[in-house]
């Protein structure tokens, strides 16, 4: 912001009104309705609102008996503390039922100035220009537009669109910081907009991609264990393609160099303490299974996959936050029998958001019955409150057999 402004608005993150000699912010002004007239005057400064629009947009869901009496009572509040802090100024003029900011008293804004920053950037320049314009916008998004008024319908229909504009912005960053190898700068820009929209799976996929581009790899692999997990538990999804091939390419970087081959007997057993079955993510499993498929084709030995779902034992909308919580505690409680229960061998894989996959290398048809049986029998005696089920199904891993439901 340049001396030539008076004021400068922040929007995002919160409501902050600040000029050379004082500012205004939610504890200063102490009243929502106040707080919540000034800064749609501002997000509509450069038109004449009417009595009727500014009536709408206060008291949609409380109709006032005197809307202009009450609206100018309440003008008169905010014209009064803005007085105090910046002087007699004309900040809001009056006209033939209507009210308008006045022109003649510039004003700053971080939303308007970061949707600027966004639009130039788009619209060309060098490869230099862009990252710089591009950095400048994404550094003033703080938080969501207007946070403590999410609840407005004009105020939530403006933070919808700057948080999209946002999430674009930062991803073009990153692609053009990472053809420049910028990879920390990388880093950074996607670490603050995953702690602002955490289930975003392109800003996991960038962030990972510059911890590579550092040679971060361990981190990198961590992250990647996070965001599936996260994934799981509020979304119930898989990973998506892009994110598996950013894993394939982390482990190809990740064991690309070593050459003492004691060095990654190490690594490989410090993994890993040997009791239980091996729990990993479903693209290891897949590995696993085509491994299985080719040695039971080479030996003829059985080997056995079986699906089990959880669900709600209990009547409860799906999607909404009970019904997660019932899934993600289910689970828990799923994985830990499957680990406990199963052989060293075994290979257990989470399939979906309520779903784990099985394989039973080795295991006739009857024997891969009592195991799952025994598993089913383990879950419903480890915790008699849970309010959820099982169900799951039993095949051999050649596809043309029969599928036995239980």
């Amino acid at each position: 912001m340049d001396d030539n402004y008076i004021l400068k608005v922040q929007m995002f993150g919160e409501f902050l009104v600040s000029g050379r000699d004082g500012s205004l912010d939610d504890d200063k002004i102490r009243s929502e309705m106040m707080t919540k007239l000034l800064a749609y005057i501002f997000c509509h400064r450069r038109k004449k609102v009417t009595v009727m629009e500014l009536a709408e947009a206060l008291w949609h869901d409380d109709k006032s008996d005197n809307p202009a009496g009450a609206l100018k009572n309440l003008m008169y509040r905010v014209r009064n503390i803005m007085k105090k802090e910046w002087g007699e100024l004309d900040f809001i003029l009056t006209g033939r039922g209507t009210y308008s900011w006045n022109p003649e008293v510039p004003v700053w804004i971080d939303a308007e100035e970061f949707e600027r920053l966004c639009r130039q950037a788009k619209a060309g320049g060098s490869c230099e220009e862009k990252i710089e314009g591009l950095l400048q916008a994404v550094k003033l998004y703080r938080g969501p537009f207007l946070p403590k008024l999410s609840g407005e319908y004009w105020a939530a229909s403006l933070s919808t669109y700057y948080h999209s504009l946002y999430l674009t912005s930062v991803k073009d960053l990153a692609a053009l910081l990472e053809e420049n190898s910028r990879f920390e700068e990388m880093g950074a820009v996607c670490q603050k907009a995953i702690q602002l929209d955490a289930l975003d799976e392109e800003l996991h996929c960038c962030f990972i991609k510059a911890l590579i581009g550092q040679n971060k790899q361990n981190l990198a692999l961590e992250h990647y264990q996070k965001t599936v997990d996260l994934l799981y538990d509020n979304l119930g999804v898989r990973p998506s393609r892009e994110l598996r091939e950013v894993y394939e390419e982390l482990l190809k970087q990740k064991h690309s160099q070593e050459l003492d081959l004691g060095n990654i007997q190490d690594e490989l057993k410090s993994e890993d303490d040997g009791s239980g079955a091996f729990l990993c993510e479903y693209g290891v499993f897949k590995k696993s299974y085509h491994l299985e498929q080719r040695r039971a084709s080479r030996l003829g030995l059985p080997v056995y996959i079986s699906l089990i779902t959880v669900y709600p034992s209990i009547d409860v909308q799906e999607d909404s936050e009970a019904y997660l919580k019932l899934i993600n505690t289910g689970m828990s409680v799923m994985e830990t029998v499957l680990i406990s229960s199963l052989r060293n061998g075994d290979v257990i894989s989470r399939y979906s958001g309520n779903q784990f996959i099985v394989m039973l290398p080795n295991c006739q048809y009857d024997s891969s019955q009592m195991i799952m049986k025994r598993i089913q029998d383990k879950f419903y005696t480890r915790d008699k409150k849970l309010k959820v089920k099982i169900q799951y199904s039993l095949d051999e891993i050649d596809l043309n057999r029969d599928r036995v439901e239980r």
